[in-house]
């Protein structure tokens, strides 16, 4: 008899994505750990972070990262756009700082030696498809998961068939579930973490940055959702969508966030009178 296994899905949604720091925490303290993790954008960076620290420390680790992430650590200084225009380069911000932050975050650089197998989700820019990485150099994957097109650098990826060019996962799928399709199996159990924001309105529209998530969101929000082998238990956390966090890099509501996500883990927790049995 298989054992059942726990996969975590981590959706992207920009700062948003320290909500799922409070899922992780909420799930860990009700004994829910990951036997694989399957990350797009944000959602990525949590999941190899996890992978290559945990356990509770990895978790508590995991939140200084957050409280300690500001826009500039992330992007620069706000001149380099000004640089990137003018230079007629194909991105506002470079992926250097992204590229070295993670380096910092995951010792380990390569996906397929983390201790807790993870893939990595990217959208084939020539495909329109996702892609789910499950081998690889951490930085560059992480790079292109995140590469939200026209703000960071698109990245060339070694597949089966050669280069090709990888933007952000969110472009496919915003929860990348079809990651799972080929590795599910009956018996497993599948939690997705899910921080994605509610369709927007017209009076939430700050600035274009704001209206590029928005209209990518919308394209892939109609679309019908992957069909899991049968026997496969999904589990959802979802944080709350009236939460209102501000642009996508305002990273001033990292502890409300943390409370939410822990809030959306309990909830999930308690709508499964089998989880809550197991």
């Amino acid at each position: 008899m298989s054992t059942r296994r726990n996969i975590f899905i981590l959706s992207g949604g920009g700062s948003r994505g320290a909500g799922q720091v409070g899922m992780l925490r909420g799930l860990w303290d009700a004994g829910i750990v990951p036997d694989m993790l399957i990350g797009g954008s944000v959602g990525a960076i949590n999941a190899c972070f996890m992978a290559a620290h945990p356990g509770e420390r990895g978790i508590a680790d995991l939140e200084d990262v957050w409280c300690g992430m500001s826009e500039e650590a992330l992007c620069g200084r706000r001149h380099s756009v000004v640089v990137n225009v003018f230079r007629r380069r194909p991105y506002l911000f470079s992926a250097d700082r992204l590229r070295r932050l993670v380096s910092e975050w995951v010792p380990t650089y390569h996906l397929e030696n983390l201790p807790t197998p993870v893939r990595v989700a990217t959208t084939d820019i020539t495909t329109g498809r996702a892609v789910h990485h499950d081998h690889g150099y951490i930085p560059d994957l992480i790079a292109a998961s995140a590469a939200l097109p026209g703000i960071f650098p698109p990245v060339l990826l070694r597949g089966e068939d050669g280069l090709s060019t990888h933007v952000d996962a969110g472009v496919a799928e915003n929860v990348p579930l079809s990651g799972a399709v080929e590795v599910a199996r009956p018996g497993d159990r599948v939690w997705v973490l899910d921080v994605t924001r509610r369709p927007t309105t017209m009076r939430n529209l700050r600035n274009p940055l704001d209206v590029l998530i928005a209209s990518l969101a919308a394209s892939v929000r109609n679309r019908d959702e992957p069909s899991l082998p049968e026997g496969v238990e999904v589990v959802r956390c979802k944080l709350d969508e009236t939460f209102d966090c501000g642009p996508v890099f305002d990273f001033g509501h990292t502890a409300d966030l943390f409370r939410l996500g822990a809030q959306a883990a309990a909830e999930a927790l308690a709508s499964s009178a089998e989880v809550v049995a197991a």
